[in-house]
């Protein structure tokens, strides 16, 4: 199984509670770093859920092309 891919999709930035490009908290954000595996799985399964529709159709569409490259 591989790691997790960290859900930043290189537009992030803050409006002050969380990344409106990701999803994540800043706490999460810092937090992606040192945690294990399954925390990494619980924050991806969490941030996108604070997305709005448009949002995560594109951070979706970019995610996808991220994992790929990983690949």
């Amino acid at each position: 199984m591989t790691a997790p891919v960290s859900p930043c999709i290189d537009r992030c930035y803050t409006d002050g509670e969380k990344c409106p490009s990701c999803g994540r908290t800043n706490e999460e954000v810092q937090e992606w770093f040192y945690a294990d595996e399954q925390r990494k799985k619980e924050i991806l399964a969490t941030c996108v859920k604070r997305l709005d529709e448009d949002a995560y159709a594109y951070w979706e569409e970019q995610y996808e092309y991220k994992c790929e490259e990983q690949n």
